[in-house]
């Protein structure tokens, strides 16, 4: 009896190799696990290449693993380098874009937020007698902000956004010199930016 299809844990011939999209890697025809699913489904699809599977499977693989044109991991609990500096950068988006607290205060840093600040930023240095209102993350307002308040906010958020990419390019060298081989190695680097 054949199993409805399930693109999390289905099977496809990608260029005359086993895929197996529960484990996001190729496996040998004698795969007990493929096997069985053979019996009860027959011979799987067949694709000729990763590209032409992705939009099967992206509903439930991160967008990261795929470049373009392939997206299956060396084993199912590892990586190739490539997958790595891209889970690195979107971790690094993640962080970066996810808030910063500048003195008890948190503020949103969204690309947008950050823009906006270098702007307000440099209108505080053109004009020093500017006061400023800045919308906070949870929706609510900061009281009046001098011009130099309004610059130490932009500069400490602008160094957080640099903390940010510096944590990407360190975790990229290590992943290259293979000292950063997994995606909790790589989180802990991002959750240690305050």
């Amino acid at each position: 009896m054949s199993n409805p299809f399930n693109a999390a844990d289905w099977y496809w011939l990608i260029g005359g190799q086993v895929y197996a999209s529960a484990r996001n890697t190729y496996v040998d025809a004698a795969d007990a696990a493929y096997v069985a699913w053979r019996t009860a489904n027959g011979t799987p699809p067949a694709a000729a290449a990763e590209a032409d599977v992705w939009p099967a499977v992206s509903r439930f693989l991160p967008a990261w693993l795929f470049d373009g044109t392939t997206f299956t991991q060396p084993t199912a609990t590892t990586y190739s380098r490539a997958q790595l500096k891209a889970y690195a950068a979107s971790a690094r988006y993640a962080k970066e874009v996810g808030g910063h607290a500048v003195n008890g205060v948190n503020y949103p840093t969204d690309r947008d937020t950050q823009s906006k600040l270098t702007a307000a930023a440099l209108f505080a240095q053109v004009d020093n007698t500017q006061t400023f209102k800045w919308k906070l993350a949870d929706g609510t307002f900061t009281g009046a902000l001098t011009a130099a308040q309004m610059i130490s906010i932009a500069a400490a958020i602008g160094g957080f956004v640099n903390q940010c990419f510096a944590a990407e390019q360190s975790v990229c060298v290590h992943i290259e010199d293979g000292t950063i081989i997994s995606l909790p190695e790589i989180d802990q680097t991002f959750a240690s930016i305050s």
